[in-house]
């Protein structure tokens, strides 16, 4: 259990820092970490994904508020755009998540990989700002199509959605530090709304073992969250400073890396 904990507390503190700066949840990080770390916890191989995706969920609620947080004191919150978004990928996400908990656990997982390598390749075309103005608007039915689509792919790779927030925001002349802000706040309500669906369709599952909550293993939220609630303040603070594009690099290519790990095994 120390190892686990520990192992635990080190993938908080990078995956806060990332929330911050890219306005994502982090499950990106954590569901494949999750996915190896499980078994010896004793989490059965075919609740392994469910689980991973349940509890990337329940810290996503925790990595979101202090990222959230931060982002409304810098003032990087639309809130004109959330008020609409945020509600509509809360209810697509925990109706998803009712279907995706049944779902196989080979399924799920190369269904994860292909959100991850689209993700990537979405974070690298969109690193060079665009020279001209957006000719889309948000208007509330682009918002509202928007919310289910990525409420549906969050439910399925058990993100915050930031992903696919931020290049909707940023798609429609929403600056990128206000589109991660927006992004960031939606991502705690998503994964408010994923935990509960996950612990709904898991609950009672006797081959779950102590300390769960459904498909939400409390010891792994505990852990990761201990240490992302700080770092997520430290990259929300970050976005004004860091070299953006180059993360994005970085960050895009480890996406590739896990989605090609995870096919594999």
């Amino acid at each position: 259990m120390l190892t686990f904990i520990a192992i635990c507390l080190l993938v908080g503190g990078i995956v806060g820092f990332l929330a911050g700066v890219f306005g994502i949840g982090g499950g990106l990080v954590i569901v494949p970490v999750l996915v190896y770390l499980l078994p010896m916890m004793g989490v059965p191989e075919p609740l392994l994904m469910s689980t991973a995706l349940g509890t990337s969920f329940a810290t996503i609620v925790i990595t979101g508020f202090s990222s959230a947080q931060r982002h409304h004191k810098l003032g990087n919150i639309v809130w004109d755009a959330v008020k609409i978004l945020a509600p509509v990928i809360m209810i697509t996400v925990f109706i998803s998540g009712l279907f995706i908990g049944k779902l196989d656990r080979d399924i799920a997982a190369k269904l994860f990989a292909c959100l991850v390598v689209y993700l990537a390749v979405k974070m690298m075309i969109s690193i060079k700002p665009k020279t001209t103005e957006s000719t889309k608007t948000l208007t509330t039915k682009s918002v509202i199509i928007g919310g289910i689509l990525i409420g549906m792919v969050s439910s399925a790779a058990g993100i915050g959605g930031g992903g696919f927030i931020v290049p909707f925001l940023n798609s429609r002349g929403i600056d990128m530090k206000k589109a991660i802000g927006s992004s960031a706040f939606c991502g705690m309500l998503l994964g408010l709304s994923g935990m509960l669906s996950f612990m709904v369709s898991g609950w009672g599952n006797p081959a779950m073992p102590d300390y769960s909550l459904g498909y939400i293993y409390l010891p792994a939220v505990f852990g990761i969250t201990a240490t992302s609630f700080f770092t997520s303040k430290l990259g929300a603070t970050a976005t004004a400073k860091l070299p953006v594009p180059t993360l994005k690099k970085g960050f895009a290519l480890l996406l590739i890396v896990i989605a090609i790990d995870m096919f594999l095994k």
